[in-house]
């Protein structure tokens, strides 16, 4: 499943000249939580989230004076930023984005490494979509039946393949075999952790997965 398949589409904006109570008022109204900003020409130039709107209102409150330090210009650019009633001047930039055809791993590496909750989706330079962590969960406890391995001799190999590829748990220690659509495993791990683990690889991509008592320790 693609960035395409799961974003919201069309999306609320804000440009940069809007007003900061205006784009109080489109977030709330949005109910996302963040509101990208363009320009005329529809290309991504920043986005307003929660989290920018509170530290806005929640510094207004503030009266120190900037000193004249060397950190002046720092010093300055935060008080742009915590009094301005411009949307340029509070927005958050640059913007960690995605393309139309990035995977959902992809876009949950993106959330994470980033440690945002919001993804535009860009396509051309231009604005095509927004993900939220919400969408990419639900994308990922639904995964449409037709994107994984059907038969009983594909659902195996798709098994054993993956049991060996991300746990290094390969056969004759550990055989996968599968009927009727549901999956046994039979063998022997070095450790209950291990036994745990096979499980969890087990059941990530089939329901009808199940374990038995013989795969031990």
């Amino acid at each position: 499943m693609l960035a395409r398949d799961i974003m919201t589409t069309p999306v609320t904006t804000l440009d940069e000249g809007h007003n900061v109570r205006e784009a109080v008022e489109i977030v709330n109204a949005s109910k996302i939580g963040a509101v990208p900003v363009v320009d005329g020409e529809g290309r991504l130039t920043g986005i307003v989230t929660e989290g920018d709107l509170l530290r806005r209102v929640a510094s207004s409150w503030a009266r120190r004076a900037v000193p004249h330090t060397r950190d002046r210009e720092d010093g300055l650019a935060d008080y742009v930023k915590a009094r301005s009633w411009r949307v340029k001047d509070v927005m958050s930039t640059p913007v960690v984005s995605a393309t139309p055809t990035a995977t959902t791993s992809q876009l949950a590496e993106l959330l994470q490494a980033h440690d945002i909750k919001h993804l535009p989706v860009v396509e051309n330079g231009r604005l095509a979509g927004m993900i939220s962590r919400r969408d990419l969960m639900r994308a990922l406890l639904d995964v449409p039946r037709q994107c994984t391995a059907s038969g009983d001799e594909a659902v195996g190999t798709a098994v054993r393949s993956r049991l060996e590829a991300e746990l290094e748990i390969t056969a004759p220690t550990v055989k996968a075999t599968v009927s009727n659509g549901i999956v046994t495993l039979r063998g022997e791990v070095d450790t209950e952790l291990e036994r745990s683990a096979a499980k969890v690889r087990g059941e990530q991509d089939h329901p009808g997965f199940r374990m038995v008592s013989p795969l031990k320790r």
